[in-house]
Parts: structure tokens; C-alpha cells; sequence
């Protein structure tokens, strides 16, 4: 078993992953695609459990606040390989899997932290058996009825018109009220009509908009717009470089996220589609 970006090491998702092997010792590569701090973290407890899998990553991975950390110490034994550049243009033949996956990394803009840069990653891959494109943060969809797994109370606090305001009755309307708000929240951090009132401090209030703006967002194939604006807009010329190896190299049939809805059924063309802000100076 290949596994991607392992999630938190609850006994749920170690039955959930184990039960497509033969058990914790079948499980062969753990798999970091991006150093995102989400994608990465669990990396170590996976491993843990997972003896006989090797590590794959893709470039740029460090430890924060002292940068070089020996591996062992990260992720509880060495890197088998680092993902740079495309399975086409590196040596491959130490990668076990690439016969049945192959990749294509991402280099894409830079930002502060510490006293240097540090430039973003993220390696995607194609699974030919499954005609499958698999991504990180590159992609989403951003289901428009409320998902099934979501906690009602936390939806139902969010979905308050304001924060000072009594939790509503926990309805169906209620708990598709605080979805729309949660990804609008996930999705721009400080999205438009949530606005501080400036007659109670610390209190928050949604005004009207909000619901408009989440029917422009969910329901169709994006670039996450935190991602599109904090480090592709940085270097669009690198993004649409990838882009277009992507498109060009794989005919998959489908695109599986790590947020938000997934599978998406996607062509090449509706992949590239979602860039199309990369050719849009506006």
C-alpha cells in the first residue's frame, strides 16, 4: 500500500487504512507531498506504526524554529527519496512504485520565515491504474450541501448571525448555514461580510452577501483561493509551466484532493480550466 499525506493517527484511521492491506506490516511507502504543516505532521506517528514502509517526500522539507534537524529526529528514520522536478526528468530507478504512479512537483512562490525564504512544493501524482490525479492544496471543490461527517455543534455556533447572538435550533437550515460560513472562513481566512461590529468589542457579525459569495465558490473545480493568492500569484509563470506538463502528460479521469470533496470527476482540460487566472492580469 501507497499512503498520501497521512491523516491524525486515530485507531479509526489506522483500521480504515490497514483493511486495504494485510495490516500494519504490508503498508510499503508513506508518501509527504508538500511541507504544509497538515500534510506532514502525522507523517512520524505513521511511520511509527507502519515499520516496514519507506518515506517519499518532495523538496524543501525543514523544522521550525531550528531548520536542520536530522531526519530520524522529523520523521523517525531516513528519506528513502526526494520528489524533485518529474519522474521523467530525475533517475527513478530507486522508486519502487513509479511504474504504477508517477509525479510531477510543483516549485512555486517563496516566503519569509526566520531570518530566509523558503520556496513552496508540491509534488502531485498520477495513478495510471485508476486514471487518477492526485493533488494537496493545488485543487478543490467545495461541496454545496453539507457534509455528512461535520459536527453539528460547531456548525451550529458558526452559523449565528453573530457571535453574541444565542445558539440557533439545531435544524437542517441551521447546519447548512454554518457550512457555507465554515468554507467561506477556510477558504479566505477573513472572508468579505464578516465584519468586527464596531459597537461591542470582540464581537463579530455577518452581514448580507456572505450566502452569494459561497454559491460563487462551491460546486465547481478551483485553485483554494488562500493558495492562489499567498503563493501562486508569486510566480504564475513556474504554476502554468506545471500546469501545462500536467495537463499535457496524463489523461486521468479524475482529481482526489486532500480538502474538501473528492473524488472529482475532471479532465485535463477542466484541470487546466481552473488555472485560467494564471493568463488574467486583472
Amino acid at each position: 500500500l501507497w499512503v498520501h499525506a497521512p491523516l491524525a493517527p486515530t485507531e479509526e484511521f489506522f483500521e480504515l487504512v490497514e483493511t486495504c492491506a494485510h495490516g500494519p506490516e504490508s503498508i510499503a511507502h508513506v508518501v509527504v507531498p508538500t511541507y504544509a504543516l497538515e500534510h506532514k505532521v502525522f507523517a512520524k506517528d505513521a511511520l511509527r506504526r507502519w515499520p516496514n514502509a519507506r518515506l517519499w517526500t518532495a523538496p524543501g522539507q525543514f523544522s521550525f524554529p531550528v531548520r536542520s534537524v536530522p531526519d530520524e529526529y522529523v520523521w523517525g528514520r531516513s528519506v528513502s527519496g526526494v520528489l524533485r522536478d518529474s519522474d521523467e526528468a530525475m533517475s527513478t530507478s530507486q522508486i519502487p512504485w513509479i511504474d504504477q504512479i508517477e509525479y510531477e512537483t510543483l516549485t512555486a512562490g517563496t516566503f519569509s520565515l526566520g531570518l530566509s525564504p523558503v520556496t513552496f512544493y508540491e509534488t502531485a501524482f498520477y495513478h495510471k491504474a485508476s486514471r487518477s490525479l492526485i493533488v494537496t492544496d493545488a485543487l478543490a471543490q467545495v461541496q454545496l450541501e453539507t457534509p455528512e461527517l461535520n459536527d453539528p455543534a460547531k456548525l451550529l455556533l458558526i452559523s449565528k448571525r453573530s457571535t453574541a447572538d444565542e445558539l440557533p435550533e439545531d435544524t437542517a437550515s441551521a447546519r447548512q448555514i454554518g457550512w457555507e460560513k465554515t468554507a467561506l472562513l477556510v477558504s479566505y481566512f477573513f472572508p468579505e461580510h464578516e465584519e468586527l461590529d464596531p459597537d461591542r468589542a470582540g464581537v463579530v457579525t455577518w452581514t448580507e452577501g456572505w450566502h452569494d459569495n459561497f454559491k460563487a465558490l462551491a460546486g465547481r473545480l478551483i485553485v483554494p483561493p488562500v493558495v492562489r493568492t499567498l503563493i501562486y500569484a508569486q510566480n504564475p509563470a513556474r504554476v502554468r509551466d506545471w500546469v501545462d506538463r500536467v495537463s499535457a502528460r496524463w489523461d486521468f479521469e479524475q482529481i482526489v484532493p486532500a480538502h474538501f470533496q473528492a473524488p472529482i470527476q475532471a479532465s485535463p482540460r477542466e484541470f487546466s480550466r481552473a488555472f485560467a487566472f494564471l493568463d488574467d492580469d486583472s
